[in-house]
């Protein structure tokens, strides 16, 4: 009776938790889930033993049947591809803890053992496995509701036993404890099993989450202590295990291009919501390079250099005061000429933290496209400067001078105008701080009116596309063409808005493909709505190339997995926007930018699945276009600059 008791108890449980989940989330016909899932299970073993065998802890004591509570936890790994059948395999802990009935007996006295003393005696056993349960998942009506069936094998790594016996005259108490020796090291079964999966996050691109109630039923094939029949007989355990699991997928985002031949289609990505404002917490990296004019040894004018009565009040973070409004009507604002203010501090910068930090040194190495000697005099000229004006040790700066950079931009097969270009980047001191902590970025707070916001159309065909038009109509039935080459067309909102601060619109698409195909997808609808009293705010870092380096993303891994990744909040917009200064064929160009921008979401990507976080991309490579450049190309550090790719973290709203 003691066992149906707990037979129903786990049946009423089982059947509570099904009724519970069955109004949970159910899959609609379009949902994307994952096949593979990864997760942690944990749950209570209800034990029960029957039989009747001898157990010789001191050849006395008889165990019948009993029952116990034991724990159950490990990990698990699932394939559930949403069909008839899948599988599973837990591994884990699994205890099999078992308190025995009552037993009575005697025991002979000495030295006259006909002499028989009468007792009452308790037993338990807390053996301990390693399980491992592969299974067939069955799917129920859906890709929730499933039933599980296999084998189990248990590994022993803990026996252990307790017994207590109690004497009726004279009243004592005696109390053993010991392993058990002939507890099986290997167990086979079997598993039967009911289960939900409750969805948490899910469907949809990127990480889900289920929760899983189950309960099951483990049947035991061994006596789980090895005797001979003489001693033992059908001493088999079974157990109910009732319990849950938390479970993780990942799907990629619904990539537009699975069409079926002859097909096309095409996506819109607007902004929800165009802010009058956007505030910038911003990463800049600090370019240790002070690049001098061909034929001069001097500073140029254009590094702001201090009188030394006011280098002893200069601090760098009052470079770009909190809250200090950058954009607007001023193209070179637009074009980061704040960022470029601080970069021209570069001296005062690194004379500042030499000045706060006493055990730090800087090495300065010049380069004069060939001369070493003239490159030597760059460095005494900058060394010159900081221990005149920040009253720095000279023995804390190193001057060495080189023929070229460590780091050379161009080679010797650079022909034409990109020559003049690369030569004049030769011409340059790098400064070396130690510790690293010298050559750290500046963070910078600014706030840009008028933020660039755009339109994204992109497009997918079966067929090699030649060239495809959009046109964008809006209520009142006027009409804007764009023309696009690649995949994407970008259009500012402001083009289609002419001052309005709202409006609705559709978009149609041709795409002429180059076999001679014209497809005309499904024409699709959206909206812009311009909020004046709305202010965004994004964090934004940079990655820096030296010249024509397309192969070194990988260098930067740790930076975005330890920096970036972890300040992107789940639910993000994350902007990557690679681009390159103007040497080189645009095509060229466009290839480099992009693969730069492509590889950073990837890492970002596999690090941000990892921490379960889910976020939009908007990835593109613009190569050297000027429209979208973040600096002007005209001189060296412009250039530098503009070999970057640009990581914007947009928060949602």
């Amino acid at each position: 009776m003691k066992h149906l008791k707990i037979y129903q108890a786990v049946v009423l449980l089982a059947a509570i938790a099904m009724a519970t989940t069955a109004n949970a989330q159910q899959p609609g016909p379009d949902e994307r889930w994952g096949n593979w899932w990864y997760g942690l299970f944990g749950g209570a073993n209800i034990n029960m033993v029957g039989g009747d065998g001898l157990v010789a802890l001191d050849g006395v004591q008889r165990l019948n049947s009993g029952s116990g509570l034991g724990l159950a936890l490990g990990g698990l790994l699932e394939y559930n591809p949403g069909s008839l059948l899948g599988f599973n395999l837990g591994i884990g802990y699994d205890n099999r803890a078992v308190d025995f009935d009552q037993a009575t007996g005697t025991v002979g006295l000495l030295p006259d053992t006909t002499i028989r003393r009468p007792f009452t005696e308790t037993q338990s056993l807390s053996p301990s496995y390693i399980s491992i349960e592969p299974s067939l998942r069955v799917n129920l009506g859906n890709r929730f509701f499933h039933a599980i069936v296999g084998p189990s094998f248990g590994i022993n790594v803990a026996k252990g036993s307790e017994q207590t016996r109690t004497f009726s005259n004279p009243d004592s108490t005696a109390s053993l404890t010991q392993e058990i020796a002939n507890i099986r090291s290997f167990l086979i079964g079997a598993q039967l099993g009911l289960g939900y999966d409750i969805p948490l996050q899910g469907p949809g691109p990127g990480t889900q989450i289920v929760l899983t109630p189950f309960a099951q039923f483990r049947l035991g094939f061994q006596n789980f202590i090895d005797a001979a029949d003489s001693v033992l007989t059908d001493f088999k355990e079974n157990t109910v295990r009732v319990g849950i699991a938390l479970k993780f997928s990942s799907v990629p985002p619904v990539p537009i291009d699975e069409l079926k031949p002859g097909e096309a289609d095409f996506v819109v990505n607007a902004p929800s919501v165009i802010p009058g404002t956007r505030r910038i917490n911003e990463t800049f990296p600090m370019r240790n390079y002070v690049f001098f004019d061909a034929g001069s040894t001097d500073v140029p004018a254009r590094y702001k250099r201090l009188p030394s009565s006011e280098a002893g009040n200069f601090r760098e973070e009052q470079l770009i005061k909190p809250g200090i409004e950058t954009g607007g009507n001023d193209p070179l604002v637009t074009r980061s000429r704040r960022q470029m203010e601080v970069y021209y501090n570069v001296l005062n910068v690194y004379g500042d933290r030499l000045r706060r930090n006493p055990a730090s040194t800087v090495k300065l190495v010049g380069s004069a496209n060939g001369d070493a000697n003239a490159g030597k005099q760059m460095a005494e000229n900058v060394k010159n400067y900081l221990t005149s004006t920040f009253s720095i040790d000279p023995a804390r700066i190193t001057t060495e001078g080189r023929a070229m950079p460590t780091a050379r931009s161009g080679s010797g097969s650079t022909q034409g105008e990109d020559k003049t270009l690369v030569d004049a980047e030769n011409y340059r001191v790098e400064l070396v701080g130690s510790p690293d902590d010298m050559n750290k970025p500046v963070f910078i707070n600014a706030v840009e009116k008028d933020p660039a916001q755009e339109v994204i159309l992109r497009v997918a065909s079966t067929g090699d596309i030649a060239l495809w038009t959009a046109e964008i109509t809006d209520r009142n039935g006027n009409t804007k063409k764009y023309q696009g080459t690649g995949d994407q067309i970008r259009i500012d909102p402001k083009e289609l808005l002419g001052g309005a601060t709202e409006g609705r619109y559709t978009a149609k698409v041709t795409i002429s493909t180059k076999n001679g195909e014209t497809l005309t997808p499904q024409p699709k609808e959206f909206r812009l709505v311009v909020d004046p009293d709305e202010e965004e705010v994004a964090t934004r870092y940079s990655i820096l190339f030296e010249f024509d380096q397309s192969k070194t993303m990988e260098t930067y891994k740790d930076f975005l997995v330890s920096t970036v990744a972890p300040a992107v909040p789940d639910g993000a917009t994350v902007i990557i926007h690679g681009h390159t200064d103007i040497t080189g064929t645009p095509e060229y160009n466009d290839k480099l930018s992009q693969g730069r921008a492509e590889t950073a979401q990837k890492i970002l990507t596999e690090e941000l699945q990892r921490q379960g976080k889910t976020v939009t991309f908007d990835t593109y490579g613009f190569g050297e276009d000027e429209r979208r450049a973040p600096f002007n190309n005209n001189l060296a550090e412009q250039r530098f600059y503009n070999r970057t790719v640009v990581i914007e973290i947009v928060p949602r709203r």
